[in-house]
């Protein structure tokens, strides 16, 4: 199967988790943060499962899988060992569905990544299921090449960004002053703050409107 890397917007998209072990709850915390709906399907959850059920993050269906809990899906979870329960939901899942097979990544069609997040910048990075540790050993090298606080530079990229695109100038120098960003003079703190109140100052392109 050949895998396209994506970053999917899952805003209220339905999202079915089989399983409530803690195999599932890794999986929801990796999605937690998308504003999908998300059902854990399930007779007993994990203590963390249980506390984002009471606090409202997830909505928990307390019974035995069935074909028809899959009826509206967007993406399913299959977080169980039981051959049984991931052969129906394949079969039953509808053919819009994308899906996760925690047992098989191969049978499914999506793969979870490993992922580097610091702000918005977000690193992923797969063995297509040939070497979870190899994934490791990358990610352990990615988290000392950005060290947390790279997720300060990325929001001051961010930032910096809006202000030059709205700038009255021309295109060639918008692109000059982006890539000047990058330099890691920018790494400071003092830096960032010179460079953004500067180009603050700076006269910005008129709307039709004045």
């Amino acid at each position: 199967m050949a895998y396209v890397p994506l970053n999917i917007d899952f805003t209220d998209k339905q999202v079915k988790v089989i399983g409530g072990g803690k195999i599932a709850k890794r999986r929801v915390k990796a999605i937690l943060e998308s504003d999908a709906v998300i059902h854990v399907i399930s007779p007993e959850l994990t203590e963390d499962l249980f506390q984002l059920y009471l606090d409202e993050k997830i909505i928990w269906k307390k019974k035995i899988f069935e074909s028809s809990d899959l009826e509206d899906a967007d993406f399913i979870i299959s977080a169980t060992n039981q051959q049984e329960v991931n052969d129906v939901i394949k079969k039953s899942a509808p053919k819009h569905s994308l899906i996760n097979m925690v047992s098989d990544a191969q049978v499914g069609n999506v793969i979870f990544p490993g992922t580097l997040k610091r702000g918005k910048l977000q690193i992923s990075v797969t063995s297509t299921g040939a070497s979870p540790k190899l994934v490791s050993n990358i990610l352990d090298d990615l988290e000392k090449q950005y060290p947390v606080d790279y997720e300060e530079y990325v929001e001051f990229l961010f930032e910096s960004r809006i202000i030059i695109k709205s700038l009255n100038l021309e295109n060639t120098e918008k692109n000059q002053l982006l890539e000047s960003i990058l330099s890691d003079q920018y790494f400071d703190k003092d830096e960032q703050n010179k460079l953004t109140n500067w180009l603050r100052r700076q006269p910005k392109k008129r709307t039709r409107e004045e």
